[in-house]
């Protein structure tokens, strides 16, 4: 092989070999084949939804309402009704409720509005025991009512007892008769023989006093005769105090009609 040859050859084999390369290029690039795209990778995003926040903060405030508590209760009992008190939590309007067999069909209102209070209820005409409850209202609207309380008023009865009766009757004849609120006994006569008599002791029945009632009257009925004269009698009212609580003893001479009547009594107040 000459020297031309072998440089003829060399320099042929060069092209091919960059003739293969360029083929390559333009085959990568032909634009009737897109060029793939290589392998891409899209970060997963996870969205978070969060509650929108503002930049002033609101203040919430729960309103508790609390009943006013009430307490009553009765102080006095006089003879002619009952005295009432309240004590409230707060200050309050109050009215005292009442009526017999429930607290209910009368009012009254307290002085106020107050945190206490006292009034009082006329009974003067009942023995019979009230139903009472005090019910308030504040300024703020709040309301209570108190527990039910039941009273009467304070009742005073009156036993009276004659432990000894004498008559001086003298000539002739005679008696008496006694009569105490309602009741009418006659010991003795009329149409008894003197000069004297005596009877045994008795007692009328127990009475309920009225309010304020501090005494009473015994009524006593003289009889006398002295034939031929015709009959005499006399009702002569002996007032008979009474002590406001225990017993008393009193003793009485009661003249009337030509007779004279010799008393021992003995009066007894219980009150409750």
């Amino acid at each position: 092989m000459s020297r031309r040859l072998l440089v003829v050859l060399i320099t042929l084999g060069v092209l091919a070999a960059g003739g293969g390369v360029a083929g390559g290029l333009l085959l990568a690039r032909d634009p009737g084949q897109p060029a793939a795209a290589g392998p891409t990778t899209i970060p997963e995003t996870t969205a978070t939804s969060e509650p929108a926040s503002s930049s002033s903060t609101g203040s919430s405030t729960t309103s508790t309402t609390t009943a006013v508590s009430i307490q009553a209760r009765v102080v006095q009992r006089l003879e002619d009704g009952v005295v009432v008190r309240y004590d409230a939590s707060v200050a309050i309007a109050a009215v005292l409720n009442w009526g017999f067999g429930g607290p209910g069909g009368h009012q009254l209102q307290f002085p106020g509005p107050a945190t206490s209070g006292t009034l009082k209820l006329a009974m003067a005409r009942t023995t019979k025991a009230v139903s009472m409850r005090v019910t308030g209202q504040a300024a703020d609207g709040r309301t209570g009512t108190s527990a039910t309380v039941s009273a009467r008023r304070l009742i005073r009865q009156v036993v009276l007892e004659v432990r000894v009766l004498t008559l001086d009757i003298g000539p002739g004849t005679g008696g008496i008769a006694t009569g105490f609120r309602g009741t009418t006994f006659t010991p003795l006569g009329p149409g008894l023989s003197g000069p004297t008599a005596s009877s045994e002791p008795f007692g009328f029945p127990t009475k309920v006093l009225d309010a304020g009632e501090r005494s009473g009257i015994l009524a006593l009925r003289f009889f006398h005769t002295v034939p031929p004269n015709p009959p005499r009698t006399r009702v002569v009212n002996l007032t008979v105090p009474f002590p406001r609580s225990g017993q008393a003893g009193l003793s009485r001479d009661v003249t009337a009609v030509g007779v004279t009547a010799h008393l021992q009594l003995r009066v007894t107040v219980t009150a409750s």
